[in-house]
């Protein structure tokens, strides 16, 4: 008896697992065309790539390896800039830790985004949301770039992006967005799930 409640329970706590680790975050549409604000006032040289981060998000660390990926498959192609949230009412030192340093290491270009106006301004509710968009500055990928929360692996968001970047796709994409919810990561820590391993 006591052998098969244990098993009720792992099974339970499987269930929950993956329900989390596949429950995609929130987004609202995307601008067409790359709002004025980001566009940095002069003529784009090419793509834009804009990842939303929440710097204690524990599911971000994946999206940055599949970015890196992204990177290393379509070398050159788009410039990249991190809108790294931070509460408005911080100092910017609130971003420091690994994730701010892996962003460096690729080269990304890093913008403060105070309490995530900017990332909101793209549609992007979500650690780990990308916005790309081309040289003429319309939209052609939003969503996603990892399977599932904290997972790595090949998956169609990041495929779909280097596609893009590689001019084997034109048309619009988006895939869901698989992390955190920013509007809801706004304290000093963020803790993942017990179940969630992440």
């Amino acid at each position: 008896m006591a052998f098969i409640l244990w098993l009720g329970l792992v099974a339970a706590g499987y269930s929950r697992l993956l329900k989390y680790s596949f429950r995609d975050g929130g987004a609202t549409a995307a601008p067409r065309t790359l709002p004025l604000s980001l566009a940095g006032g002069t003529p784009l040289e090419r793509p834009q790539i804009f990842l939303a981060l929440h710097p204690r998000c524990p599911c971000s660390r994946a999206t940055m390896h599949e970015l890196e990926k992204i990177l290393t498959r379509a070398p050159n192609r788009a410039d990249v800039t991190v809108l790294m949230f931070q509460p408005a009412a911080v100092s910017a030192s609130w971003t420091e830790g690994a994730l701010l340093d892996e962003c460096r290491r690729l080269n990304c270009r890093i913008r403060p985004d105070p309490d995530g106006a900017l990332a909101s301004s793209l549609g992007s509710l979500t650690s780990g949301a990308l916005v790309l968009y081309d040289a003429s500055g319309h939209l052609r990928y939003r969503g996603g770039i990892t399977s599932a929360r904290g997972h790595e692996g090949d998956n169609p968001g990041a495929s779909a992006v280097i596609e893009v970047l590689t001019g084997l796709r034109e048309s619009l994409s988006s895939m869901p967005v698989f992390g955190c919810p920013i509007s809801e990561l706004q304290t000093n820590s963020v803790p993942a799930p017990a179940s969630a391993g992440l």
